[in-house]
């Protein structure tokens, strides 16, 4: 295994050039190519200006739109809703009509004498005031941030807009910059310069697919086999920074390139941070996947607070380099951003794709097994708790985009996970260990492949032809079907014993539902719902927050060792005691109380658990070692 190397940081106040020349640039045809400039030196009420020179132009009548919605995504946003003052000039004083057809789309007309358009954009992270944005707030990695000499977060499709017809010309992009920025992106056709850069795209489906990070760089450029992965940071406060997130990923990456084959499926690759220390509009933060790059908003905490999450969801969005970016059906091949059509194969982009961010975790010893098992069976147990577990999935798939539909969308990463992991055990036991989900992708990436897409009805079918008609029948009745997956089946296939329901007498600290406070560093309690006789006996209340457990002061990096000290220590009638900050009045102040009784033990129903059986078979051995290596 080659050892990842670090690379000189890149210094952007010198007028390299990346990748591409300025010659080869011009000679990219003037009249085929968009040609647009972006000045981000004047921002005034977080807009920024667009000029477009526009490809010649045959039609009279043409339409020019800005997408309805992008891929990766599944939620419609409407992105022209953040356009205004769109201008269009014609060529030596001719008159253009313009008709706003929708929130998304103009009419332009002669079109062949468009000289240029101009229009402000406005930036999406803290944008509702304008029209639907209250209501339809973007979830923040698939938007825009504008902070004026400071950052400059740019997911393209919210600021470039497209001709019908004219999708695959080339896209010449000159941005103005403030001095010192440097534009981080999986883009390789660059040029840079002190004043302003210029990026290619090879039409509008490239330029969507590539956000670009601008700043004063923090950035790492590190090197994986034959591939060359830039991390690019920014923090407000600084608390974490590019060479800290790369040394996260470096054994990931390692993870996940044995995970694949041996190697990266991609040359260059771009991991780019933004991490904010307010909460966010949309109330979320995570990642949007791109076929060379991803884009992250997080919380700003202490790094190692973060480094799991951030290997979690960094593993999670690499994934997608092989679905749905390599292997994927029409509806994404063919992605229409104005009028968008759903795959029914949502278990497979979004599911299989979670499944491995966490096998390739535990295989590869960043985690272990218990993790991994751990991790899957809360994953079931949130399918059937917050989602309608008898729903088909690809129907729910197809229809995502229905309101109605659309609140299943989460059980992509709960139950379309626990798929994953099904499929995978099943290949394995049926082949005695010699094929698995790694191996089922890699066969349908050369079945199909970037260039080639699938027809969504077909799938089940070729899955089949490539492995085993049980497989079928799986994808067929759980997937596409309404019934239940078989996890008690599954789970016996490695020697696992499932049982829906477990009832036993144990300590607890008072079954209310916890969440973490990032401003506090405190737990909380959330909900009280299932709160049982011990929690009533020690008064707990909704919203209130955790100080301290017998003394012991409750902070994030020592919850775990203190709370498993109490388990091994408690006895029946000891003294517990919780000191509490529980709110009063205005927002921000509290009331310091000591909360105390007697522990006791609680009947305490589980659902959903597992464990290991005392006598499993030498296949069920065997399956177990080549599912998680143990």
């Amino acid at each position: 295994m080659e050892k990842l190397q670090f690379i000189n940081q890149i210094n952007p106040m010198k007028p390299i050039v990346l990748f591409l020349s300025l010659f080869f640039i011009n000679r990219v045809s003037a009249d085929e190519s968009y040609r647009y400039s972006v000045d981000l030196t004047k921002v005034a009420n977080d807009k920024v200006s667009v000029t477009l020179t526009p490809p010649d132009i045959k039609e009279n009548e043409i339409l020019f739109s800005f997408p309805a919605m992008v891929p990766g995504t599944y939620e419609v946003y409407n992105f022209g809703r953040f356009i205004t003052n769109f201008t269009v000039i014609g060529k030596d004083g001719s008159s253009i009509q313009v008709t706003k057809v929708d929130v998304n789309t103009y009419k332009i007309s002669p079109a062949g004498k468009i000289q240029k358009i101009t229009y402000l954009v406005d930036d999406t992270f803290d944008k509702c005031d304008l029209p639907g944005t209250q209501e339809k707030i973007v979830f923040e990695p698939g938007g825009t941030n504008f902070e004026d000499g400071i950052n400059f977060s740019l997911n393209t499709h919210t600021l470039f807009g497209y001709f019908r017809g004219y999708l695959t010309n080339s896209f010449i992009i000159e941005f103005l910059k403030p001095k010192g920025f440097y534009p981080a992106t999986g883009l390789s056709e660059i040029t840079l310069g002190e004043k302003a850069d210029v990026l290619v795209a090879r039409g509008y489906h490239h330029l969507a697919d590539s956000p670009i990070h601008y700043s004063l760089p923090d950035t790492c450029s590190v090197k994986v086999g034959n591939t060359r992965v830039l991390v690019s940071c920014y923090a407000p406060n600084k608390k974490i920074n590019s060479k800290f997130i790369a040394r996260t990923l470096e054994e990931l990456l390692y993870v996940q390139s044995d995970y694949l084959g041996g190697e990266l499926p991609v040359n260059k690759y771009a991991f780019l941070f933004y991490f904010t220390d307010k909460p966010t509009l949309s109330g979320a933060s995570g990642a949007l996947e791109h076929s060379y790059s991803s884009f992250y908003v997080l919380p700003e905490m202490d790094s190692l607070d973060i480094q799991q999450q951030i290997r979690d969801v960094a593993a999670h969005e690499f994934f997608h380099v092989v679905t749905p970016l390599t292997i994927h059906s029409k509806e994404i091949g063919e992605f229409d951003f104005n009028d968008p059509k759903m795959s029914e194969h949502l278990w497979l982009y979004e599911g299989m794709t979670e499944y491995a961010a966490h096998h390739a975790q535990a295989i590869g010893n960043i985690t272990d097994a218990d993790v991994l098992l751990n991790t899957m069976m809360e994953k079931y147990s949130n399918s059937l708790r917050y989602f309608n577990d008898t729903m088909s999935f690809t129907y729910m798939s197809k229809h995502v985009l229905d309101e109605e539909i659309h609140k299943q969308y989460g059980n992509v990463y709960e139950k379309g996970a626990v798929i994953g992991m099904c499929l995978d055990i099943l290949l394995l036991d049926l082949s005695e260990g010699k094929y698995s989900t790694r191996n089922l992708l890699k066969d349908l990436g050369k079945k199909y492949g970037k260039e080639k897409s699938f027809n969504d009805e077909d799938l089940f079918n070729d899955i089949q032809k490539l492995t085993y008609p049980e497989v079928g029948e799986f994808l067929k009745k759980h997937v596409g079907g309404k019934e239940p997956l078989p996890i008690k089946d599954v789970l016996a296939r490695v020697g696992i014993n499932f049982e829906r329901e477990v009832v036993s007498s144990e300590f607890t600290l008072g079954g209310a539902g916890l969440n973490y406070n990032e401003v506090t560093g405190r737990l909380y309690v959330e909900n009280t719902e299932e709160m049982n006789e011990f929690g009533k006996a020690m008064g707990f209340k909704k919203g209130d927050e955790w100080s301290k457990l017998n003394g012991n002061e409750l902070r994030i990096e020592n919850i775990k060792n203190i709370i498993s000290e109490y388990y091994n220590t408690v006895k029946e009638g000891d003294n517990v005691e919780f000191e509490i900050y529980r709110p009063k009045g205005k927002k921000g102040k509290y009331k310091i109380l000591n909360l105390k009784s007697k522990a006791k033990k609680v009947q305490v129903i589980r659902k959903n658990q597992i464990n290991l059986m005392q006598n499993i078979s030498d296949q069920q051995r065997n399956t177990l070692k080549n599912w998680a290596g143990v």
